[in-house]
């Protein structure tokens, strides 16, 4: 395997008339279609000054290859966590699960316990399918205003306007044929111009026009923000729950903008909302 350090000491041998073919596998060398930028004499390879950089992402990939680790190993998984521990691989238990179709190691020491996913896409993959779950099931946690950016406010507000309109034109019906009075007070807060009152102080009694309008007015007014109006009649809870089972939530899009404005560690580690990458690419996060 080789180290930065010896990728920098290969770079100085170029310089000083060649590089020992036996100590570097051809391989690497091989792999590079470098056109003139690598070229043999005898033993020896020459390394242009263009050819350098290429060279060198060439022996760092051959680095990566061989420090993949087989999953399946969970000796090697353990081991590679002690190290990354710095705690001894016997204090340690390992065990396999299956969480969204994604095999994660529990490591555990005594009360501590960390969990171990392959890679980075791993751990992303089933940090959305955490947020997915939760956002189906609980979407009351996340941020109201976070859920609205995701929910097609356009359909909720139509889809709840012919409930909310109707709701008014009973109330305002019965209040414009028993207290006639009170429905003119209302039509005029809400800046109509009522008629005048004839010479005994009555006024005429609202006309159907005049009722479909005030709750027309009052309609507008109350689904001008729809999420609240639901959180006013409904609660919180009961509101995001709601808005969601009327207009809907693209919950795949919602998952991935919280993953990606969080991190996946946000929904992974319940102790401190972090994770690490080993040496090798795995991920782990401490639970508890």
């Amino acid at each position: 395997m080789l180290t930065e350090q010896e990728i920098d000491a290969l770079y100085e041998s170029s310089r000083k008339g060649g590089v020992s073919a036996k100590r570097y596998p051809h391989s690497v060398f091989s792999k590079l279609e470098l056109n003139g930028l690598i070229y043999t004499t005898r033993n020896s390879y020459k390394i242009t000054d263009a050819g350098k950089r290429a060279l060198a992402n060439a022996l760092r990939g051959q680095v990566a290859e061989e420090s993949e680790m087989d999953f399946g190993d969970e000796e090697a998984v353990l081991a590679e966590m002690a190290a990354e521990l710095d705690i001894d691989a016997d204090e340690l238990t390992i065990s396999e699960s299956d969480h969204f179709g994604v095999t994660v190691y529990e490591i555990s020491l005594g009360r501590k316990e960390w969990y171990v996913v392959e890679s980075s896409d791993q751990e992303r993959e089933l940090a959305l399918e955490i947020v997915k779950q939760d956002l189906e099931n609980e979407p009351e946690i996340f941020n109201q205003s976070f859920i609205e950016q995701h929910i097609n406010i356009a359909r909720l507000k139509r889809d709840l306007e012919s409930d909310v309109m109707d709701g008014h034109m009973d109330r305002l019906s019965d209040e414009a044929d028993r207290h006639p009075d009170d429905f003119w007070d209302e039509y005029e807060r809400a800046g109509f111009d009522a008629p005048e009152e004839d010479d005994d102080g009555e006024r005429e009694e609202p006309s159907q026009t005049e009722i479909e309008e005030l709750a027309e007015h009052q309609t507008n007014e109350d689904l001008s923000d729809p999420m609240r109006y639901l959180e006013d009649m409904l609660g919180r809870e009961d509101a995001v729950k709601k808005a969601i089972e009327i207009a809907g939530i693209d919950v795949e899009s919602a998952a991935e903008d919280a993953v990606d404005t969080d991190g996946p560690g946000h929904f992974l580690s319940s102790y401190d909302g972090n994770t690490t990458e080993t040496k090798s690419g795995l991920v782990y996060w401490r639970v508890n």
